[in-house]
């Protein structure tokens, strides 16, 4: 069975070295795609063994993120060509299997007759004592494997082909699991998000105000601390994602007949915690 992964990367050097890492030990770094937005030296050393994909970088244009992923996801289907499975997702992303003993490989293996698979969703939290957390995230709860060419909503949160969550896995959102990281990216985007605030209010669209809140929450997020309170009850990774598998199932919605994804709002209120898991420590050390 053959499986690549691809991301995209800008000024993620700490991010992208774990995705290495993670990806690179599992499916070996020449099944890896990183696609980086700009010269840099850095990623460039990082990806030396990686398949690395060099694209210009201009200013933000406010339909970024409809390229990109309009991008990534004719890359994907080019990549399937000559893969069973390709993996796609942002760089702070990586999908662990919940079971110790298993392998992400032999759950796809298991999952040859989906075209798409989907994994649940879980925020690395920082906490007052330096300790991390997982928490439920309906909003990262989103497909990341192909078998056949697919076309991927915004983000990938979501596909304009049928899938579900497969139980076993979870996908792994870990921006703050490393906030000096996660601030270095921030003030490498200002330049671009300083542009964007200087265009008159009568000259913004939807987009362009969409953007400049995407902008706003990243700097805010770095300074984030999760409070640790008395209710609070992590279980184990496994049990977590059963927990929420069911809310997923209820949640997931067809826009315009065509669009599967998950309704966030609707889980706003469902809050499930799990443990750190040690495969996770050990990697983000």
């Amino acid at each position: 069975m053959k499986v690549c992964a691809v991301t995209m990367v800008y000024k993620d050097h700490w991010y992208l070295s774990k995705w290495i890492e993670y990806y690179g030990r599992l499916l070996g770094t020449q099944n890896l795609y990183v696609i980086g937005h700009g010269d840099d030296d850095v990623h460039a050393e990082l990806a030396k063994d990686c398949n690395l994909i060099r694209i210009p970088r201009n200013q933000l244009p406010e339909d970024f993120d409809e390229q990109r992923w309009r991008m990534l996801t004719d890359f994907c289907a080019v990549l399937l060509n000559s893969h069973d499975w390709v993996l796609c997702g942002d760089v702070d992303e990586i999908v662990l299997p919940t079971q110790p003993d298993q392998t992400l490989l032999q759950i796809l293996d298991n999952q040859r007759s989906q075209s798409v698979v989907g994994a649940v969703g879980f925020e690395v939290e920082p906490l007052t004592d330096d300790r991390l957390q997982l928490r439920f995230s309906a909003r990262y709860s989103k497909p990341f494997a192909l078998s056949e060419p697919i076309t991927f909503s915004l983000g990938a949160h979501g596909a304009f082909h049928p899938w579900a969550h497969t139980p076993g896995l979870a996908l792994i959102h870990f921006p703050l699991a490393n906030r000096t990281s996660m601030q270095q990216r921030s003030d490498a985007l200002e330049a671009d998000f300083e542009e964007l605030r200087n265009a008159p209010m009568q000259d913004r669209s939807y987009r362009h105000n969409a953007l400049l809140k995407w902008g706003d929450v990243q700097r805010r997020k770095a300074n984030t601390t999760a409070e640790v309170h008395d209710s609070d009850n992590p279980v184990p990774l496994s049990e977590a994602v059963l927990q929420a598998v069911p809310h997923l199932a209820s949640s997931m919605r067809v826009v315009e007949g065509k669009e599967y994804r998950v309704a966030p709002r609707r889980l706003r209120n469902i809050n499930i915690l799990a443990e750190m898991d040690d495969r996770l420590t050990t990697l983000f050390s």
